[in-house]
């Protein structure tokens, strides 16, 4: 009498494929479209990839070359060697979530479609955690306790204290423009080319609506000066976008209603503020007072602009790093498989100067 077959199914294949899937073709366009900034920088070309290196690199330059200059005929041409082209020097920063599927969720979901629909729902959650953390890392960072335009930081691991993440914005794009430290291998102390930009009148607080207009006219003209452009973004908090929007007249001529400009933003709505769009995200800090928002927890008293121009940002992940996904594998010590969905980057800027920073803008004006 023959010996009836059986066959024993073993998810962990299936599990890794799916999972990579995923990730191939969902999980880089999702975190990009959750975070505004990523998205703005991913359609301007902004979002690169660097085949490893010990750190990121990012050109710049400094100087002009002096050789340009008028002639005739046969007259000398200025052919001195030119310095002014320098390098900023990133940090790799990585970041991970995992995902683990025990034995026991393994048998209660033992069916082909409940063993997906369950490694479904897991993947969810954890890319809503990896854009939470990421979105935090870039958006707000890491405050010290000065009581007044402290200096931020990048955050640090949980488990892992002496791991950072990448550099935030508010860390790119000091309130004290001046502040005695390296950013980019680079210090805006000593090298006054490598300052952003801040509003003159620092502590002065705009009371009216048209006055919190003037002064961002500053700052904008401030980082359009020299060539290179304008901002071309605007990020702040809730409260600094409503702020902007309350003080609007014919307000439907502001929103930005441009279907890609709506699609690059995850769906949310933008304004206009001369050549720039503006955008708001709940963690954008008050680095005025030194007020954060907790992941995603909190408030803030006082609004930061954020004045951006994105052709001088670069948001670079390592090539074979960029949101890969590992095979499931079991610890020694449990009954159960984790994966992890990794992460390898920096984000980096050339060009300090054409961004800046209005901070301490009221958000109580009503009139």
């Amino acid at each position: 009498m023959a010996v009836p077959s059986s066959l024993t199914d073993n998810y962990d294949a299936l599990l890794t494929a799916t999972l990579r899937a995923y990730a191939d073709t969902r999980l880089h366009d999702n975190i990009h479209r959750s975070n505004k900034l990523l998205g703005w920088l991913d359609s301007k070309g902004h979002w690169k990839k660097q085949d490893g290196g010990e750190r990121v690199q990012v050109p710049l330059m400094y100087g002009k070359n002096d050789t340009a200059d008028i002639y005739s005929g046969y007259g000398t041409l200025n052919t001195t060697p030119q310095d002014g082209i320098t390098s900023a020097f990133f940090d790799w920063s990585q970041i991970s979530v995992s995902i683990a599927i025990s034995r026991k969720e393994e048998r209660q979901n033992s069916g082909r479609a409940r063993m997906l629909n369950l490694l479904e729902a897991k993947t969810t959650q954890a890319e809503a955690s990896l854009h939470e953390l990421l979105n935090n890392c870039i958006t707000q960072g890491r405050i010290t306790a000065s009581a007044a335009q402290g200096q931020f930081y990048a955050r640090i691991g949980v488990l892992d204290s002496g791991a950072t993440g990448p550099l935030p914005i508010p860390a790119l794009i000091d309130s004290n423009a001046s502040r005695s430290v390296a950013v980019g291998n680079i210090n805006g102390s000593t090298y006054s080319w490598w300052r952003n930009r801040v509003h003159p009148s620092v502590g002065t607080q705009a009371t009216t609506w048209a006055g919190v207009r003037r002064q961002m006219n500053t700052v904008y003209n401030l980082c359009s000066q020299g060539s290179g452009g304008s901002p071309d973004l605007i990020l702040c908090d809730r409260t600094g976008w409503e702020t902007y929007w309350n003080g609007l007249e014919g307000k439907e001529q502001y929103v930005i209603s441009d279907p890609r400009i709506v699609d690059i933003l995850g769906g949310s709505n933008a304004l206009k503020f001369r050549g720039a769009a503006m955008i708001w995200d709940e963690v954008v800090p008050d680095t005025y007072t030194n007020a954060t928002v907790v992941d995603a927890i909190g408030t803030v008293t006082l609004s930061s602009y954020y004045f951006l121009n994105t052709e001088t940002l670069y948001f670079i992940s390592d090539s074979a790093t960029d949101f890969i996904t590992t095979p499931f594998v079991r610890p020694e010590n449990q009954d159960a498989k984790v994966a992890q969905m990794l992460w390898m980057g920096a984000l980096g800027m050339n060009n300090r100067q054409k961004n800046g920073i209005l901070d301490n803008v009221l958000q109580t004006i009503t009139a």
